[in-house]
């Protein structure tokens, strides 16, 4: 393999591995499996995988667009760049290291619609700690919205809460609290509501 072939290829992994705290989250929600807390060991990895991102794409960049000499047989020299495939690779890993950088200032969220039509309603608000980022918080939103008798829940990173409306006769409150456990959080009861 071509040194700028690793060089861009290491870049653009380095960048997901840096954002893994948050894209793993949303990626295991959106396949409805638990564990996105494991996710947030990478959280501590995070500025030094973007360093080695930054150094591997600006090692890529100079590999590409450096001038080089090239001595024919007849002893004439040429300069030759390259070519344009090695270019638009490393444009396409750039782009996809930024992407994945910023993945968690996007917004994105897994779809959070109820599963079964619900009768009753109530609702209970948790406390959820050990979420690292936006992200953390529509994962465990689309687990939450996941289980039967679910209407919506809600969940917010920066207040560190879930507001869950649910049909009590289906599911009981420490069902959301075992829920959120299985995905690697804490979570506590704050509130509850007794509906109709």
């Amino acid at each position: 393999m071509k040194k700028t072939t690793l060089t861009t290829f290491g870049g653009a992994v380095a960048a997901v591995v840096a954002s893994l705290c948050c894209i793993g989250p949303v990626l295991v929600a959106g396949i409805g499996i638990g564990s996105l807390g494991a996710f947030a060991v990478f959280e501590n990895y995070r500025p030094y995988l973007i360093g080695a991102t930054v150094l591997l794409l600006l090692g890529a960049f100079y590999l590409v667009y450096r001038k080089r000499e090239v001595h024919c047989e007849d002893g004439t020299c040429k300069i030759q760049d390259a070519g344009k495939w090695n270019k638009f690779g490393v444009w396409s890993a750039t782009f996809l290291a930024a992407i994945a950088i910023a993945f968690p200032y996007l917004g994105v969220a897994p779809s959070t619609s109820a599963n079964v039509a619900v009768q009753g309603k109530a609702v209970v608000s948790l406390n959820v700690e050990g979420m690292d980022c936006k992200a953390c918080a529509a994962g465990v939103e689309g687990s939450l919205a996941s289980v039967r008798g679910v209407h919506k829940a809600r969940v917010s990173f920066e207040k560190g809460e879930a507001v869950i409306e649910y049909d009590p006769v289906l599911v009981k409150p420490d069902a959301f609290v075992e829920r959120v456990k299985e995905n690697g959080f804490i979570a506590a009861i704050i509130e509850q509501k007794k509906g109709k």
